[in-house]
C-alpha cells in the first residue's frame, strides 16, 4: 500500500470513529458553549438560558445505559489534554471525539476551566438531577472570587454540599496525592479522587443511609474502572495507605475490601501475580531506588493487599493455580494448615521435584543398575510423582533422561520386565487429558530443541496422545512444526499414524514433506501401514509417486505387484524405470509385464513415444533375470530381447534406398546382449 492509500485509511478510520462519538461531541461542545454563556451573563439572561435549554436532556441521553461521565486533566511533558472516561471503557482525548476545527476553537476554553480552577477532573453521574447539574454548571461558570485559590475550591466545594450536588464531584489540584512515589499519572488521579470523594460523602447530611452506600459503591467503581490492568491496580492497591488515614471515618479498611471485591476474579489473580513479582524484587533490596523507602515497609504494604486479595478469592471459591498458592504461603500470606489437602501435597511435590533435579546425576545412575529393595520402589514412585510436575513446568531435560534410562532398560532382557512395569506405570501418570493438553500446547509454542525432547516424550506416552498430535499437524503452517508432530507419532506406535496416514492428501501440500513422511514410514517396516500409502501413486508429484513405489516395495514386496504394473505407465520416466526395477526384484512373470517390455523394446510394438534408455536398460536387466526361474520363461525373454536388435527400415519409398537403422542406441543394445548372455545366448559373447 502507497503512502497517499495508507494516508486515506487512516483518515477514514479517524472520521468512523468520530462519527460513533458524535453525541459525546455535540454535549461536550454545549456543555463549553453554555459555561462561557452563563459564566459572561447573568443566570437569568435570556442568553445564558438559551444556552442551558435541552442541555440536561441531552446528558441524560449520553449517561443511560453508563455507569458515569468524566473530563479529566492529563499531563504530559510536551501539552497537557483533556480526556473523558465512562462513554467507552477507555478514557479518549479530547481531540479524538470532537472535530478538529471545533477541538482546536473550544478545547482551550475548556481548559481555562480547569486552570481557573486549578481542577484536575469533574465526574456526572447517571442519578444527576436536572437541578444539580444546572447549578454545576453555574457554579463552575463563575470566577474565583479573590484569595488563594484553595479557598475558593474548599467554598466551591462547600457550595456543592449546600446545594446537596451528591451525583456530581470534583477534583482539585492541591488534592492529588502520590507525587512523592513516583506514580503513574493515572494510580495519582484515582486515588485522589477516591480521597477526595469519600472524604466529602458524609458531609452530605440530607442523604439517606441507602443512598450513600450507592454512592460511596459508585465512587468506588468510578475510581477503579480507568486502571483496570493489573500493574496500574498493583500500584493503586499498594498505595492505598496514601489516603487510608483521610477516610478513617469511613472505616478505610472496610472501603479497601470493597474495593478488592469490586474486581473480577481473572482481574484480582492476574494483580495478585502483579504484587508477588514486586515481593520477589523487593526481597532483593534494601531500599526502594525510586522513592527511597525502605523496602521492608512496601512489602509489608504488598502482603496486607495480597492477604485481602486471596481472602476474596477464597471467599468467592475461586479454583488457584498451585504455583500461585505455594507463592501466597512463601510470601506468608497464607500459613500451609489454610491450603488445601490437594494444594499442599502439590506443593510438596514441587519440592520433590527440585530436589530430584539437584541430584538428577545420582538418581538415574541408581535407576540404571536398580536394586530389589525399598529403595528403588521409593524412587520409582517418586519418579511417577514428580514428573507431570516437571513437564507442567516445561522441565524437559531430566524428564528425557528418565525415558531414555526406561527405553534402555525394557531392550536390557535380564531387566526388560521391571522396565516395562515403571514404563506402563509412568504413563498412566502422564497419559491425562490435563498433560497432553499441555504438552501439544507447548509443541507450538517451543523452540526447535524442545520440540524435540517434548517428541521423545509425547512418543513415549503413547497413543493417548495421537489425537492431538493429529489436530496439531492439521492447524498449523509451520513446516517444522508439522514434522515434529510427525515424528512423534511415528515414535508412538504404527496404529497411531494409520489416521494420520489417511488424512495427509487432505492436509499438507508441500510435497518434500509428503516424500518424507513417505520415507520415514518404509523404515518402519511395519505392513499393516503400505494401504494408505498406495493413494500417493496418484499424486501430482512425481518424486512423491517414486518415494510411495518405493515404500510400497520395502513394506509388502511382491504383494505390491499391481502398483508396480500401474507405474510402468506413469509419465515421468524416473518413476516407470522405478516400476520396472521393482518389478524385476519380485520376478515378476505377469503378462502386463511382458506387454510393456515388448512395447518398448521391439519398434514393431511401438506406439508410443520412444522410451528413455535409462527405462529400457531397467528392462534389459529384468528379462535377463527370468533365466532363474524357468527354461520357458528364459526362451520367451530371448526372443524378445532378439527382436530388439532388429534394424529399423524406413517407410515408403525411402526404405528401398536407405540402410536399415539401429532400432536402439549403442548403450541399450549393450544391456540387451548383457541380458542375452545372462539367459545363456549362444550369440551373446
Amino acid at each position: 500500500m502507497d503512502e497517499a492509500a495508507a494516508s486515506n485509511v487512516q483518515t477514514a478510520a479517524s472520521l468512523q470513529r468520530k462519527e460513533a462519538y458524535t453525541p459525546l461531541a455535540n454535549f461536550t461542545l454545549a456543555l463549553i458553549q453554555a459555561m462561557l454563556r452563563t459564566g459572561y451573563y447573568a443566570a437569568d439572561h435570556p442568553q445564558a438560558k438559551k444556552s442551558m435549554t435541552g442541555l440536561y436532556a441531552q446528558f441524560a441521553g449520553l449517561v443511560e445505559g453508563r455507569r458515569a461521565l468524566t473530563y479529566s486533566l492529563l499531563e504530559k511533558q510536551e501539552h497537557t489534554e483533556i480526556t473523558v472516561d465512562g462513554y467507552t471503557e477507555v478514557a479518549t482525548p479530547l481531540h479524538q471525539v470532537m472535530v478538529s476545527g471545533m477541538a482546536d476553537l473550544f478545547t482551550p476554553k475548556f481548559l481555562d476551566f480547569f486552570s481557573r480552577w486549578k481542577l484536575l477532573s469533574f465526574t456526572l453521574r447517571p442519578d444527576t438531577t436536572q437541578e444539580e447539574f444546572d447549578t454545576f454548571v453555574e457554579l463552575m461558570s463563575q470566577v474565583p472570587s479573590g484569595g488563594p485559590i484553595q479557598q475558593a475550591n474548599e467554598r466551591l466545594t462547600q457550595a456543592l454540599i449546600d446545594h446537596d450536588i451528591i451525583n456530581i464531584s470534583a477534583v482539585f489540584r492541591h488534592e492529588m496525592v502520590g507525587r512523592e512515589r513516583r506514580l503513574p499519572w493515572r494510580v495519582r488521579m484515582a486515588l485522589t479522587r477516591l480521597r477526595r470523594d469519600l472524604r466529602v460523602l458524609p458531609m452530605y447530611k440530607k442523604a439517606t443511609k441507602e443512598q450513600m452506600r450507592r454512592i460511596k459503591l459508585q465512587i468506588i467503581d468510578d475510581t477503579i474502572r480507568p486502571i483496570r490492568t493489573p500493574i496500574l491496580l498493583k500500584d493503586f492497591l499498594t498505595n492505598y495507605d496514601l489516603i487510608a488515614a483521610d477516610v478513617a471515618e469511613l472505616e478505610e479498611s472496610q472501603v479497601e475490601r470493597e474495593i478488592v471485591a469490586n474486581l473480577g476474579e481473572e482481574m484480582l489473580v492476574a494483580t495478585a501475580h502483579q504484587i508477588i513479582e514486586e515481593l520477589k524484587k523487593l526481597g532483593e533490596t534494601d531500599t526502594v531506588a525510586t522513592t527511597g523507602e525502605e523496602a521492608s515497609v512496601v512489602i509489608g504494604r504488598c502482603v496486607g493487599v495480597l492477604r485481602d486479595v486471596a481472602d476474596q478469592l477464597c471467599a468467592i471459591g475461586s479454583v488457584l493455580d498451585h504455583d500461585f498458592l505455594e507463592a501466597l504461603v512463601q510470601q506468608k500470606v497464607l500459613p500451609p494448615e489454610q491450603l488445601p489437602v490437594e494444594v499442599r501435597r502439590a506443593i510438596e511435590t514441587r519440592r520433590l521435584a527440585n530436589a530430584f533435579v539437584r541430584r538428577k546425576d545420582e538418581y538415574l545412575k541408581y535407576l540404571r543398575n536398580p536394586a530389589a529393595n525399598d529403595a528403588t520402589k521409593k524412587l520409582v514412585a517418586t519418579i511417577s510423582r514428580i514428573t507431570p510436575d516437571l513437564l507442567r513446568r516445561s522441565e524437559y531435560v531430566p524428564v528425557v533422561e528418565i525415558v531414555e534410562v526406561i527405553d534402555e532398560g525394557t531392550k536390557v532382557e535380564r531387566m526388560a520386565r521391571f522396565f516395562d512395569q515403571v514404563a506402563t506405570l509412568l504413563r498412566k501418570e502422564l497419559a491425562t487429558e490435563a498433560i497432553i493438553g499441555y504438552l501439544l500446547g507447548d509443541l507450538r509454542r517451543q523452540t526447535k530443541e524442545q520440540r524435540d525432547r517434548l517428541v521423545k516424550i509425547i512418543g513415549f506416552i503413547g497413543e493417548a496422545a495421537a489425537a492431538g498430535l493429529l489436530a496439531v499437524y492439521e492447524e498449523t503452517d509451520d513446516r517444522a512444526l508439522r514434522l515434529s508432530a510427525f515424528e512423534a507419532l511415528r515414535k508412538i506406535s504404527s496404529k497411531a499414524l494409520l489416521p494420520f496416514l489417511s488424512q495427509l492428501p487432505n492436509v499438507e501440500t508441500d510435497w518434500a514433506v509428503v516424500r518424507h513422511i513417505i520415507t520415514e514410514v518404509a523404515e518402519l517396516g511395519d505392513t499393516s501401514l503400505a494401504q494408505p500409502l498406495v493413494a500417493f501413486l496418484y499424486h501430482e508429484n512425481p518424486h512423491v509417486r517414486h518415494s510411495s513405489l518405493t515404500a510400497l516395495f520395502r513394506l509388502q514386496g511382491a504383494k505390491a505387484e499391481e502398483h508396480f504394473l500401474h507405474a510402468i505407465h506413469d509419465r515421468q520416466a524416473e518413476v516407470r524405470q522405478t516400476a520396472v526395477s521393482h518389478l524385476a526384484a519380485i520376478n515378476s512373470r505377469h503378462a502386463q509385464a511382458f506387454e510393456y517390455y515388448n512395447q518398448v523394446l521391439n519398434p514393431d510394438s511401438r506406439s508410443g513415444p520412444k522410451e528413455s534408455d535409462a527405462v529400457l536398460i531397467e528392462v534389459c536387466k529384468a528379462l535377463s533375470k527370468l533365466a532363474e526361474i524357468s527354461p520357458d520363461e528364459a526362451k520367451k525373454s530371448e526372443e524378445l530381447l532378439l527382436a530388439a536388435l532388429r534394424p529399423v527400415k524406413a517407410k515408403g519409398p525411402l526404405g528401398l534406398l536407405k540402410k536399415a537403422a539401429r532400432s536402439h542406441s549403442e548403450t541399450v543394445q549393450a544391456a540387451i546382449w548383457e541380458a542375452l548372455s545372462a539367459l545363456g545366448h549362444e550369440k551373446s559373447a
